[in-house]
């Protein structure tokens, strides 16, 4: 059986306290943690309703294609594992 992620347990999509739930699981500093929920509402207009699975790899996509993002590809990475 293959291991579920925070997407599939929550019906492919979490809400935005899910999602801040498990974005605290990952070990970052809080300013990167805010950049990745703001990322997170630019990929998505209703942010406060929910983000799915879609909608969190095209905003993990856009930090790591940004050449100004101030976290890198290791982090992006370490993020994904967390979710």
């Amino acid at each position: 059986m293959a291991k579920q992620d925070a997407f599939s347990r929550h019906a492919g999509k979490l809400s935005k306290r899910q999602f801040e739930q498990y974005l605290n699981r990952v070990p970052l500093q809080s300013w990167e943690k805010e950049y990745v929920k703001r990322v997170m509402e630019k990929f998505n207009t209703s942010y406060s309703l929910g983000i799915t699975r879609e909608e969190f790899q095209k905003g993990l996509d856009e930090m790591a294609k940004n050449p100004r993002n101030r976290i890198n590809k290791t982090k992006i990475a370490q993020i994904k594992k967390y979710f």
